[in-house]
């Protein structure tokens, strides 16, 4: 079987990378078509050939011209490739193979239609901001009357123009969900949560066509690992890149004040201290915050192994029940203790009672000066979850679904 795996990103790409390994083990030949490769990643050690097709944030939106230019890129590739099945990974790739006439299965790493409510979400935040500014500009007198008017008509008319470019997203984002999942495609998705909704959107609560693929670990990845050694000194790790983006922040990922938790002056505060993976910054010396930069996989697991809790702290959101991030099952796997935001119930629900939930960054300095003073009972914890990961949290586990999806799409 030839399996071409598309994707509106390119490479490294690790969920899809772990799926086209899945296939590569039975002995299909696995391609790929995206975004173009990342200097440095060698496509030959998974992929039999790697193709680039120049996605545009316009043919996103389905904007007619851009949309039929990337359309026509991949109709090029298909007659070289000729696959037996498309793994189309996320919505714009199923929507592109479906248009082309091709049998594919709709990975859905996340879903697409509560995502484009995420983006206007942002977008009445960045308004309600501006708007803010310019009423303290205007009461402060700054700037002339004339500069000030042709500034908030330019101001006005960009706003206009996202908030209308946010509303098509929105509507044309939940149609072609709503056109992939009617089609006889199967599909791929992270949760039960979300499946349960996609097979709902399909109008068939058993729709077998369904299948669940968490994004847990590799055996592979993890099979090294030691079991968590005991720690005298409390200290959590974030795992992310999340403050970095220069870009406007996702409402549902706001962290405002995490690191006045562990760099408080109050003499009080026993909370320990916090290393964050995955992000570059400058700290004062005395500050019990620290940022590692970025790491590889293997280098991330054994830094995260120095350390007794991981931390999810993303302040409550309407959308978490839905999200699932992966960062908690790769702290469970270094027998790390899970804290997390009493909203996120996929992660809840999958660790089985393996991790402690706060509802404000005021119950989380709580349990982390409680946690502080109770280290073995922390220790017997972090053991359970190492265990209760290494059993469980699996990405092998899981690939006889994905192998399955290819045979159950029509």
């Amino acid at each position: 079987m030839r399996i071409l795996h598309l994707s509106h990103d390119g490479l490294p790409d690790w969920r899809v990378e772990k799926a086209a390994l899945a296939s590569s083990k039975q002995g299909y030949e696995v391609f790929f078509a995206g975004k173009k490769v990342a200097g440095g990643y060698d496509t030959s050690k998974i992929f039999n050939q790697a193709y680039e097709i120049n996605w545009t944030a316009k043919a996103l939106y389905g904007i007619p011209y851009y949309w039929h230019s990337v359309r026509s890129q991949l109709a090029r590739i298909l007659k070289q490739v000729r696959p037996d099945v498309v793994h189309a990974h996320n919505l714009f790739s199923a929507k592109l193979a479906q248009d082309l006439g091709e049998h594919f299965v709709y990975d859905d790493h996340e879903s697409w239609s509560k995502h484009s409510l995420l983006l206007g979400e942002m977008e009445e935040k960045a308004t309600a901001a501006q708007q803010q500014q310019q009423y303290i500009s205007s009461a402060n007198g700054s700037g002339s009357s004339g500069s000030s008017l042709v500034h908030s008509i330019r101001s006005m008319a960009a706003r206009t123009k996202r908030t209308a470019v946010n509303r098509h997203a929105t509507s044309l984002w939940t149609k072609w969900e709503k056109d992939v999942l009617g089609s006889s495609a199967a599909t791929i998705t992270v949760s039960n949560r979300i499946a349960r909704e996609l097979r709902l959107a399909s109008g068939n609560n058993n729709n077998a066509r369904v299948v669940v693929v968490p994004n847990y670990p590799t055996r592979q990845e993890t099979s090294g690992l030691d079991r968590p050694r005991y720690l005298d000194r409390l200290s959590s790790v974030y795992s992310g890149s999340d403050g970095q983006s220069n870009g406007a922040k996702l409402p549902n990922r706001n962290m405002d004040g995490l690191y006045d938790l562990f760099d408080s002056n109050d003499n009080n505060s026993n909370t320990g201290r916090l290393t964050i993976l995955g992000w570059q910054q400058d700290a004062d010396p005395s500050s019990r915050v620290r940022f590692s930069g970025f790491l590889s996989r293997k280098e991330m697991f054994k830094e995260m192994s120095n350390h007794s809790i991981g931390l999810l702290p993303w302040k409550r959101h309407w959308s978490h029940y839905f999200v699932n991030p992966n960062k908690v099952y790769e702290y469970a796997h270094a027998g790390l203790h899970v804290m997390c935001t009493s909203s996120f119930e996929t992660v809840i629900e999958t660790l089985q009672g393996n991790c402690s939930t706060f509802d404000n960054y005021e119950d989380l300095a709580s349990q982390l000066e409680y946690y502080n003073e109770n280290m073995d009972e922390l220790y017997e914890k972090r053991a359970r979850t190492f265990e209760f990961a290494h059993s469980n949290l699996v990405w092998e586990n899981f690939e006889p679904e994905i192998l399955r999806s290819y045979q159950l799409t029509g």
